[in-house]
């Protein structure tokens, strides 16, 4: 199969790092339409709302995208994959309130480490049992050792992190709620490969991912309007670069969905949490670099490393590199 090829393998790696860059720039658009419309919800609908949108004319425009939705209902009929695969979107909804609630609360460091941690507990699991529509993956001393050291490099990133984090009283909270962001988003990439495989669209897949998000967050902002917690709707029309959320979150599914079948979850998680640090690391160079020290470069480069261990194949090769066996 062509996904096993060397050149094919290296070059799904390589997106993967570049879909996980984006990530810290839509945690933090987010972070930042919560204090300005009102609510953590409310910034995570104006993101699912725009992103639904563009994929619901994605689906009229591209033929793969109407063949898909065809499929839909041969897959639902049929029960290809289960039903219960439909709230994968809860997950992707769940994620955005993190977002909104947890960067504003603990930084944006602490939240990729807690991500970080947790979705590498997390795919190794799914590759255990085989959740992932690549099937089983072996899971040896030598992609172990890479997944430590991913975990090693994260928190060497955001060592002295807590000290730059504002004293909220929902720090603690955040802490777990993003924890809890990470282990589900690895259970919601795999879900959504299985289905994009199912419905032979990334197209169609994302899409019914961000109308079951859209659902979620609807539900949610009426049941915490009516408990009086937060109220309903925006607090203010919202600000042009708060719609690109919306697009980023796009991006990100879809690399999942297209991705974790030719990686397995844990190459394309650390694909994923790669790109994450350097985007972060990045970002704190372009907005505060009064306050990038050497552990945030040695932390990255750390988790660079971290990579290239996971994905070493007891040939002396890279995963990526190895070829599927006749």
């Amino acid at each position: 199969m062509e996904s096993h090829e060397p050149r094919t393998r290296a070059f799904s790696l390589a997106i993967a790092g570049s879909a996980g860059m984006l990530m810290p720039l839509q945690a933090m658009i987010t972070s930042q339409a919560a204090g300005y419309l009102g609510g953590y919800f409310a910034a995570a609908m104006i993101s699912s709302l725009v992103s639904l949108a563009c994929l619901l004319v994605a689906s009229f425009v591209l033929p793969g995208a109407r063949v898909g939705w065809k499929r839909f209902g041969t897959v639902w009929r049929d029960r290809t994959i289960p039903r219960w695969f439909l709230l994968a979107g809860f997950v992707g909804a769940y994620y955005m309130v993190a977002q909104a609630m947890s960067v504003s609360n603990i930084g944006l460091a602490l939240f990729a480490v807690a991500v970080v941690g947790a979705r590498t507990l997390a795919s190794i699991v799914i590759d255990v049992i085989g959740f992932s529509p690549a099937g089983k993956q072996p899971v040896t001393r030598i992609r172990i050792l890479g997944a430590a050291l991913l975990v090693i490099g994260a928190v060497i990133a955001a060592w002295g992190t807590g000290e730059r984090t504002s004293e909220s009283s929902l720090a603690w909270v955040s802490l777990l709620v993003a924890i809890g962001a990470g282990l589900l988003v690895s259970f919601q990439q795999s879900m959504n490969g299985r289905a994009g495989q199912a419905y032979r669209s990334t197209t169609t897949a994302t899409a019914l991912n961000y109308l079951a998000a859209t659902a979620g967050l609807l539900v949610a902002m009426v049941i915490l309007a009516v408990l009086e917690i937060e109220s309903f709707g925006f607090a203010t029309v919202p600000l042009w670069w708060m719609y690109l959320a919306g697009p980023l979150g796009i991006m990100f599914v879809v690399t999942g969905v297209t991705l974790v079948p030719k990686l397995g979850a844990l190459v394309l998680g650390i694909g994923l949490v790669t790109g994450q640090l350097v985007g972060s690391l990045v970002m704190d160079l372009i907005l505060t670099p009064e306050k990038v020290g050497a552990n945030e470069i040695i932390g990255t480069l750390v988790t660079l490393l971290a990579v290239l261990v996971a994905s070493w194949q007891p040939n002396g090769r890279p995963r990526w590199t190895a070829r599927k066996s006749k």
